[in-house]
């Protein structure tokens, strides 16, 4: 058996995602992969945590087309060989350049997609040298997989990642033969392949894809580490939460909101308008850290204060409105105190972690009011 994926692993930019993703590397390197292409949400966490459950777990990863910027190389290894009953595979993977690249990390200006097939045509020569047949894991959309496998000759069997739809039966383009299961692990694709011995050419093929649903009976021992996984979940949760208490500020106060300030602080309104203060929590939602309560202590207004923005109402509190940084619209004080505690708040989310280059001065000139 030759067992790969096309990528997407990894859950969507979230920490509760990202804890539940640490589990599932972990059961799947216990079904025994032998190539795991690359899709753009494996980099959902960052460069450094993929390379942290490959390291971990000893996960296939390949791909021959992502770059970092900044060293100028190859991510993962270009391609992997594998040997079965006599004939040598080549898994090589290539992800689309129009897939976005967002991580919770960095943003995409962190890598650089060659286009894959440039990447295909000087890559599969080399190849061919070493292997009999070569296995694309594409993550590359069924619209995108079928134009590359015209333009570039060489590739045995093609694996379409990012796909929304299985092939049931036996397809071949040319000299290619094309699967897909479709996404989320919710089915698991066959293909029993006749090989010519020698050559590694593909004379016949037996197609079948099975949906993994209620009808498949759950392996006792995999049904327990899930079960033990769920409850272990309600906990990390409750923990995350528990970690930003409201409980600061009083239940007699209201936050008024920001369209209060405006009647009476045209001048600040105007400067508010096109600071990045009032888009803080467009940036979460862009992340998928908007449910996220180490983020929205600081992207919202009034998170660990009593009456301020919670996850399940208050969206008028969203992004850092002035009454993040001057208290309490009830408490309104004309005597320059609010000037004094809107200054003294700033620390509080621009910290040493969140913003390590934070200097006052320069950072007031953009907010200036």
């Amino acid at each position: 058996m030759l067992m790969v994926d096309a990528g997407d692993l990894f859950g969507r930019r979230s920490k509760d995602e990202k804890h539940q993703t640490e589990f599932l590397c972990e059961m799947t390197a216990d079904l025994g992969y032998d190539g795991i292409g690359l899709g753009e949400r494996d980099l959902n966490y960052g460069l450094s945590f993929l390379h942290e459950m490959i390291e971990k777990h000893s996960l296939p990863f390949t791909n021959a087309n992502v770059f970092e910027v900044e060293t100028g190389k190859l991510i993962l290894p270009e391609y992997l060989i594998v040997e079965r009953n006599g004939i040598t595979y080549g898994l090589v993977s290539v992800l689309d350049p129009a897939l976005k690249i967002i991580t919770m990390t960095a943003d995409e200006a962190n890598f650089t997609v060659a286009d894959p097939v440039a990447t295909l045509r000087e890559l599969l020569p080399r190849m061919r040298k070493e292997v009999d047949c070569i296995v694309l894991l594409g993550h590359l959309g069924e619209n995108n997989t079928e134009p590359l496998i015209k333009e570039v000759k060489g590739i045995d069997l093609s694996i379409t990642g990012h796909t929304y739809r299985s092939l049931q039966t036996e397809r071949v383009i040319d000299d290619t033969a094309v699967f897909a299961a479709t996404h989320e692990g919710r089915y698991v694709g066959r293909g029993n392949l006749f090989i010519e011995e020698g050559t590694g050419r593909v004379m016949a093929i037996d197609v079948a894809v099975t949906s993994l649903d209620a009808a498949i009976d759950s392996d006792p021992e995999m049904q327990s580490k899930v079960d033990q996984f769920n409850a272990d979940l309600v906990l990390f949760k409750e923990a995350k939460r528990q970690a930003y208490p409201r409980t600061l500020g009083s239940d007699k106060e209201r936050y008024l909101g920001e369209r209060s300030c405006m009647a009476c602080h045209d001048e600040a309104w105007q400067t508010y308008l096109t600071s990045s203060h009032r888009t803080a929590f467009s940036t979460l939602r862009a992340k998928g850290q908007s449910n996220e309560p180490e983020c929205l202590s600081c992207h919202t207004t009034g998170y660990m204060y009593k009456n301020g923005y919670s996850e399940s109402s208050r969206t008028s509190l969203q992004n850092v409105q002035c009454e993040a940084c001057h208290g309490y619209g009830s408490q309104h004080a004309r005597d320059g105190k609010w000037v004094a505690q809107a200054k003294d708040s700033c620390v509080i989310c621009h910290d040493q972690e969140n913003s390590p280059n934070f200097d006052y001065a320069t950072y007031w000139e953009k907010i200036k009011h």
